[in-house]
């Protein structure tokens, strides 16, 4: 349901009042807007009524910053139309972003057109503390039933509010329920109540990850030496540090909060944390979600303390449905024959009126058994009335659509109907049908989820190019169209006949002269666009390649594939007309010359090339070659060649002026600040960004750098140096922001002071181990740090004479030395602990490296765990992971679920997913290698606080798998080392296990990470993300009488969208352990 313009307006007027002023029927016409909107939807009623209160209106032209790098997160957006660019990522209207707890930006945000949006102040939709409300506001009643081990069943309920309610133990499962004062006990006998069995299938846990036995013989210290106490004095404050940390590690049990509220008393805040509980059950699969939803608003909570009830006799009339949440029961039937039901599994009446006996007993396996029990008139009135509320679309006689009518809440301000299942030709066609407020996503969610029910993604791409010229659909075309392109580009880039849709596309765009989305399309391509790795092997240096390419660096553009033959081993490999190739064999492709680039093509049998999809730019290319062909010569820019940006650039607005002369350099400063595109340019300076040239600065701006990563000018005990920016900026691009014809002028960089952001540091040695440091970026080659060292060591012969060498001693003391390639980059990623960078005179014969000085680079690059500091290591594998994480695209997802082959594949998924072995083997090889016991005691320690610090990084993925190399079998039994572990570190591996309980679906894991405070980034225990997908597809059927079921898909969308939410805000190692009341010391 789309606002209409009286609701619109009421709502903005309302909103740009200030909040002292705002009447309560403004406060009402905010939060019903706000309520409709899907981005919020996972916040409560009570958060959102305090959203309204401080909210505000904003409206900015294009190309206004809303926020700087660096500057203080104080808010976060919702946008209402236009768009905005925050690092690779372009939002759309009724999108978020900018939301980060605390601390500092990590990057630059800019409208891309003028733009409305609401701007919400952090902690205005509330905290934790709002869920913890006075126990004079809260007027719920706790209504429940305890089995006791003679099998009578107690009623539990509250004749007024627990004193003590606002101070929950941190774990309720172990929760002692007659400590509540005020209870009302009312004995029911066992007769009242029974069950009958269901035929749902069990769920998996992770149950038995920690199961390890304990070895009869001790471990055995072989290097004999004296073992004495660990914990010194200096460590004390530490471990004060660590026990302040450990306090918060449990949140409060929210689901058995709701399940213990009488079920009249439950809100739609309730509703909804139930319902997220409820799906990841077998026994709610196949269910839509007005079903289990009207099952939430009804059930009871029933608790069985011993092992061993019975909770159902033979023969017993039932009158209940039963799903079980934790623990497990055995099923003795009469034919002498046993069951086993667990957790998520269901028994008892069938959703019938009649009367229904148990046959067989039912008896709990385990102590504090939990389940919600649904009374069989409100079971079956519920399961039998589904046809009420469904709408069913016919077509020739035939059912090709479902529809089910839905009330998201009790006041009946969100309600419609939803698609639950449909052929793939409805469902294509509903994409441009009027959208309900029930289902704001639908168009996301579809376009992640095709690929299970269509072959061939160019069905609905020749439906929206069709569409496209119908005047009334071409607007939600074209917004579907920059969707896909902005949430999946992967399905473009590894599909050329995709490719082609988007030129198609494009044509129709210009020919419809609607360029402000032209410009958007074109900023979301080159933004998303990956880097491939292609490999391609040659029988001969005389074999053909099966592609062409154009470009070079004398025309101002990188290297292009033309085109590739069709079957040919490139096309196999994945490369395709529009390619941009960035390097070859590790050298740097960005900046070179096509008859360079053509001899390094033929003259190598082996190529490993990296590319990335630059369509819009390849056509600019492909223009520029026939302009010249009409004006018979190459077209020179007018711009620096020798070392230019390799990517094309739109011209610059009108407001851009650069003088020529040195005098003002200054006013040129001022305006390159408040240009339009150099903001932009500011903006996109850390991503693979095609169409803009990297951020300038100062020179002098380096040395007041604070960033720690750096190694400041100030501080360096040897020189430094800054790579210059390269100067070679195209201009005949079709202009990105206004209509303008203005040409930038960088002929002569280094007189204007613009320089890289330098983001690495290598050191360079020389012969007589004289070293210096050189700072770059990622893009420098080989031959700039040459003569960069030549300068600042201040050599005489020139740059050309000398080359850089890489030489490396192995653990045998072997020295090896190679000389490296002009054109190789990534030079600090490729340098080992063992290895060093030296300077070399190609016209001279010298030992750059002798024996002597072999062995102290040896030494140096052998490192205990120990001497670490643990902070360090938690904060590296959490960027580690991180960036492992947040490469995983959403439709590898659905990929990996739905097994399905795919040219992008899975491979960040598979990557990530090896992660957690990696790290589990990794504590116990450096646990198991160590042959002293005092030793293996401190490092079991030492990744005790890695674990701990792992979790204030929010990395429970690394926590988990640290907690779970600990309980490996063969650490586990290492007695005489455990016994040696400190009192407090024992408990604190306790409390850290505890998160991660597997009873009732690892619900204090699942607590601890919804919590408010709990805010991306966060890597989560991806077990857990797997086995809640798989339950999702397998629990319920893909196709429902011959329709495709999306409301599956729909719930399997929502995971992902969850899931990829958490990787929505940067990782900084400086905000880390920003919640600690002072600086930590170094834990190593």
């Amino acid at each position: 349901m789309k606002m209409t313009g009286a609701m619109e307006t009421s709502f903005k007027l309302a909103l740009k009042k200030p909040p002292p002023l705002r009447t309560a029927e403004d406060l009402h016409t905010i939060y019903c807007h706000l309520y409709h909107m899907d981005v919020l939807s996972h916040l409560r009623e009570h958060q959102l009524r305090s959203m309204c209160t401080s909210a505000r209106y904003e409206r900015h032209e294009a190309h206004h910053i809303l926020f700087y790098p660096d500057s203080i997160a104080t808010s976060w957006y919702i946008l209402l139309s236009g768009s905005v660019f925050v690092k690779e990522h372009m939002y759309l209207a009724r999108c978020c972003f900018g939301k980060q707890l605390e601390g500092r930006r990590g990057c630059e945000c800019i409208t891309l057109e003028p733009s409305e949006m609401i701007v919400v102040d952090n902690g205005s939709e509330g905290d934790d503390g709002f869920l913890q409300r006075d126990g004079s506001q809260r007027r719920s009643r706790r209504r429940f039933r305890r089995v006791n081990p003679r099998g009578e069943r107690e009623l539990i309920t509250d004749g007024q509010e627990p004193t003590g309610y606002n101070t929950l133990p941190a774990d309720l499962n172990k929760m002692h329920l007659t400590d509540h004062a005020h209870q009302q006990v009312m004995h029911m006998p066992p007769s009242q109540s029974g069950c009958s069995i269901a035929s749902d299938s069990g769920s998996s846990s992770l149950s038995d990850i920690y199961q390890a036995t304990e070895s009869e013989l001790g471990d055995v210290d072989l290097s004999g030496l004296p073992e004495a106490a660990v914990d010194s004095e200096e460590e004390e404050e530490e471990d004060e540090d660590l026990e302040r940390a450990s306090d918060t590690l449990l949140g409060r049990d929210l689901v058995r909060e709701c399940l213990e509220k009488d079920p009249a008393d439950r809100n739609d805040d309730d509703i909804e944390q139930l319902l997220e509980f409820m799906h990841q059950l077998p026994a709610f699969a196949n269910m839509t979600m007005s079903v289990r939803r009207d099952l939430c608003s009804v059930m009871v909570f029933e608790v069985v303390e011993q092992a061993g009830t019975v909770v159902l006799h033979d023969k017993q009339e039932l009158d209940l449905w039963y799903v079980i949440l934790n623990g497990a029961v055995e099923i003795s039937h009469p034919e002498a024959r046993v069951e086993t039901l667990c957790m998520g599994n269901s028994f008892g009446i069938s959703p019938s009126l009649d009367k229904q006996h148990m046959h067989g007993e039912v008896r709990t396996k385990g102590d504090d058994c939990q389940f919600v029990c649904v009374a069989q008139e409100d079971y079956w009135r519920i399961l039998n009335h589904v046809e009420k509320n469904t709408h069913k679309v016919e077509e020739e006689g035939e059912i090709v659509m479902v529809k089910e009518h839905r009330e998201l809440d009790r006041s009946g301000t969100r309600k419609g109907h939803i698609v639950i299942k449909g052929t793939p030709e409805r469902l294509i066609m509903h994409l441009v049908e009027e959208p309900s407020v029930v289902d704001p996503t639908y168009i996301e969610d579809f376009l992640l989820t095709y690929r299970t029910f269509l072959s061939n993604p160019m069905e609905v791409g020749k439906k929206l190019l069709e569409w496209f010229h119908v005047d009334s659909l071409r607007d939600t075309v074209t917004r579907i169209v920059l969707l896909w392109v902005n949430n999946h580009f992967n399905d473009f880039e590894g599909d050329p006949a995709m490719t082609h849709f988007l030129e198609d596309f494009e044509k129709h765009l210009e020919t419809a002269k609607m360029k402000g989305h032209l410009r958007l399309l074109n900023i979301a391509c080159a933004a998303k666009a990956k880097w491939r790795q292609i490999t391609l092997q040659k029988a001969s240096r005389e074999s053909p390649l099966y592609f062409s390419v154009q470009g070079g660096s004398e025309r101002g553009f990188g290297i292009f594939v033309e085109s590739v033959e069709v079957g040919s081993k490139a096309a196999e490999a994945g490369l395709k007309r529009g390619d941009q190739i960035m390097e070859i064999n590790g050298q740097n492709f960005e900046n070179i010359s096509f008859s360079k680039a053509v001899d390094i093509l033929r003259n190598n049998t082996h190529l490993s090339l990296t590319a990335k999809t630059n369509i819009f730019v390849f056509k600019e290319l492909l223009s520029r070659i026939v302009h010249e062909k009409k004006n018979g010569g190459l077209h020179i820019p007018k711009i620096q060649e020798k070392k230019g940006n390799r990517f094309s650039i739109a011209d610059l607005p009108g407001d851009m002026e650069f003088p020529s002369d040195h005098k003002s350099t200054r006013k040129m400063k001022a305006n390159t600040v408040s240009g339009g595109r150099n903001k932009i340019r500011k903006m996109l300076e850390k991503t693979r960004f095609s169409i803009l040239p990297p951020k300038p600065f100062s020179d002098g701006g380096v040395g007041q750098s604070q960033d720690d990563s750096i190694v400041g000018t100030k501080q360096c005990r040897h020189s430094v140096a800054i790579m210059p920016i390269p100067g070679n900026l195209s201009s005949s691009s079709p202009d990105l922001l206004h209509p303008a014809t203005s040409v930038l002028d960088f002929s002569n960089p280094a007189a204007l002071g613009l320089y890289y952001i330098p983001d690495q540091v290598i050191r360079v040695f020389k012969a007589d181990q004289q070293s210096c440091y050189i700072i770059i970026s990622k893009d420098t080659t080989a031959k700039d740090v040459v003569a960069h060292a030549v300068n600042e060591f201040g050599l005489l012969p020139a740059p050309e004479t000398y080359s850089l060498c890489e030489v490396s001693v192995s653990p045998e003391e072997v020295i090896k030395q190679r000389r490296l390639p002009d054109q190789l980059s990534k030079l600090a990623d490729r340098i080992q602990l063992n290895g060093r960078y030296y300077l070399k005179n190609n016209m001279e014969t010298e030992t750059l490296c002798s024996d002597e000085d072999a062995q102290d680079l040896l030494r140096e690059s052998q490192i205990s765990l120990l001497q670490l500091s643990t902070m360090e290591v938690a904060a590296q594998l959490s960027m580690r992971d991180f960036e492992l994480f947040r490469n995983i695209e959403s439709t590898e997802y659905v990929d990996d679920l739905f097994k399905l082959d795919s040219s992008v594949g899975s491979g960040n998924l598979k990557q990530f997913e090896e992660v957690i072995n990696q790290e589990t083997f990794w504590v116990a090889t450096e646990i198991l290698k160590e042959p002293n016991a005092l030793k293996r005691m401190k490092t079991i320690k030492h990744f005790i606080k890695i674990a701990l610090h792992c979790r204030e990084c929010k990395n429970f993925n690394s926590m988990f798998a640290i907690i779970s190399g600990l309980n490996l079998a063969p650490v586990a039994r290492l007695r005489s080392s455990w016994e040696k572990l400190p009192s407090k570190y024992e408990k604190l591996f306790g409390d850290l296990q505890d998160v991660f309980d597997p009873s009732r679906n690892m619900a204090k894991y699942r607590n601890v990470l919804s919590s408010q405070s709990m805010q991306p980034p966060i890597i989560p225990l991806f077990p857990v993300v797997k086995k809640d997908l798989t339950f999702l597809h397998e629990g319920n059927d893909s196709s429902v009488d011959g329709l495709v079921n999306f409301e599956k898909l729909r719930m399997i969308a929502k995971e992902i969208r969850h899931v990829v939410r958490l990787t929505s805000a940067n990782m900084d190692p400086a905000l880390m352990f920003r919640q600690r009341k002072k600086r930590w010391k170094s834990l190593g």
